[in-house]
């Protein structure tokens, strides 16, 4: 450890004392951060929905609000990683009315994301302007980094 501070000292015009303080701070930090909040990454509803190939409409449904899922427990704990896909449809007023697993790696992330889809709000697709009922693919990748 003092070897390694030492040549971080030469490295950069900080005291030791100073780089120690910093990679302490960092550390604690670090100490505190759960693997559900490590999972979590913000929701980008256009690159994580993606719509099934139809002539049903020509705007697809997309995502107006919706959080991530909960990362399952004894999953997160292992660090195991998962990826869900479910097919929704979604109706001319944006509603969900329908969704299918298509394939899930574990039971428990299949679970976690359907109980976060169920929550989403949405943007009915659109065909020649008018609201219409469409469906979308949605996949999930589950990574505790």
């Amino acid at each position: 450890m003092k070897r390694m501070l030492s040549n971080a000292a030469r490295a950069f015009p900080l005291g030791s004392a100073t780089i120690f303080s910093l990679l302490s701070l960092l550390l604690a930090g670090c100490a505190h951060v759960t693997y559900q909040d490590r999972a979590r990454t913000p929701l980008k509803p256009m690159q994580t929905v993606t719509p099934i190939k139809s002539q049903d409409f020509d705007v697809p449904p997309r995502v107006l609000e919706g959080k991530r899922p909960d990362y399952p427990e004894p999953e997160g704990a292992n660090r195991e990683k998962g990826f869900v896909s479910i097919i929704c449809t979604i109706d001319a007023k944006g509603q969900l009315i329908d969704f299918d697993l298509e394939s899930a790696t574990s039971p428990s992330f299949a679970i976690a994301a359907l109980n976060a889809i169920s929550q989403w709000k949405f943007a009915p697709a659109t065909k020649n302007g008018h609201p219409v009922t469409a469906k979308i693919r949605v996949p999930m990748h589950f990574n505790a980094i």
